[in-house]
């Protein structure tokens, strides 16, 4: 039972979505869904989504 569980196929347990979006992704859902984001760009947002170099 244990080699079976072990090869079992391991998935996502806890995910911040804010995490896993694509800045692009994040302004079309926004417009779709008449939401406004507090940002004006995309690039607003991979700055603060990005690590200095």
């Amino acid at each position: 039972m244990e080699d079976f569980i072990r090869g079992m196929p391991k998935v996502e347990l806890h995910l911040h979505i804010e995490g896993t979006l694509e800045p692009e992704l994040l302004f079309d859902l926004a417009e779709r869904n008449s939401v406004t984001l507090r940002f004006g760009a995309v690039e607003e947002v991979r700055a603060l989504t990005t690590s200095p170099t």
